[in-house]
């Protein structure tokens, strides 16, 4: 199976959101802050969510996504051990939330 149909099979199993590395496909063993790429954003289509899984091959290896009003979301995801860090970079990826992996919780950047 191809990666791409690999992922969205995952995502279609999670529909509330999972993250994924690349190399295992499975959740990352480091249970740190999800920050998402800004380049990745909004990314619905088919193609769409076949560059966020190029882009992720060249930077993070990690991805994450789910279902959003019926259609897929993808985004190149950062790890990022520091709270304050992950904070940090979040807002300069204009992301609204940041996702604890260790938690399974967001923190909401934007109100």
């Amino acid at each position: 199976m191809e990666r791409y149909e690999e992922i969205k099979k995952i995502l279609a199993e999670n529909p509330n959101g999972v993250t994924i590395d690349l190399n295992t496909m499975q959740e990352p063993k480091n249970k740190f802050w999800c920050v998402a790429l800004k380049e990745t954003q909004n990314n619905f289509n088919d193609e769409d969510l076949k560059k966020v899984i190029e882009i992720a091959k060249k930077t993070t290896n990690i991805v994450g996504g789910g279902l959003k009003n019926g259609k897929f979301y993808l985004d190149a995801v950062m790890l990022v051990e520091d709270e304050e860090e992950a904070t940090r970079m979040g807002i300069e990826n204009g992301q609204i939330a940041i996702f604890n992996l260790a938690t399974r919780t967001s923190k909401r950047l934007i109100d």
